[in-house]
């Protein structure tokens, strides 16, 4: 009970961290703007018409917006709380930590790539994907990392 109640004080607090206006300045926008940045150089590897302007990135006529609950930090601390909370040693709970980011910004590229393409060529489907598919997906891949991890420091290293 206890470390639930951890979890949830982890996860209120730090995900609070993120809507201070200095955090959203000095940090989320640097993150918005090089998610829409990465993205942008990506899918200009297949296309000529792909842009990007602050946090936003431009395909063809199509436009997405790289707002803060796009960049994955996020979801980086429901995994990275749930990481620390389990009894593992702090050196395997760093290595999770990082994997924990690691995961959900790299899953959450790989969704906000996939936004760009389908709001360009597919925009039909781009609400379907945007609320439902990804969401799922991204909380698939974390807890898939999360039991990974926990396998990897249990029970030799507890």
């Amino acid at each position: 009970m206890l470390r639930a109640l951890l979890y949830v004080a982890l996860v209120v607090g730090l995900s609070n961290l993120l809507l201070l206006d200095t955090v959203d300045r000095g940090l989320l926008a640097h993150v918005r703007n090089g998610v829409a940045w990465a993205a942008a150089h990506v899918l200009s590897l297949f296309r000529s018409d792909v842009s990007a302007s602050g946090g936003h990135v431009s395909v063809g006529g199509a436009m997405v917006e790289v707002v803060n609950g796009c960049t994955g930090v996020d979801v980086g601390i429901f995994l990275a709380s749930a990481v620390l909370v389990f009894p593992a040693p702090w050196r395997a709970r760093a290595r999770g930590v990082a994997l924990a980011f690691a995961v959900a910004l790299g899953v959450n590229f790989l969704r906000v790539l996939s936004l760009c393409w389908l709001d360009a060529s597919h925009p039909a489907a781009f609400e379907l994907a945007h609320v439902y598919l990804w969401p799922a997906a991204i909380s698939l891949a974390c807890l898939a990392a999360l039991l990974a991890w926990i396998r990897s420091v249990a029970p030799a290293d507890v």
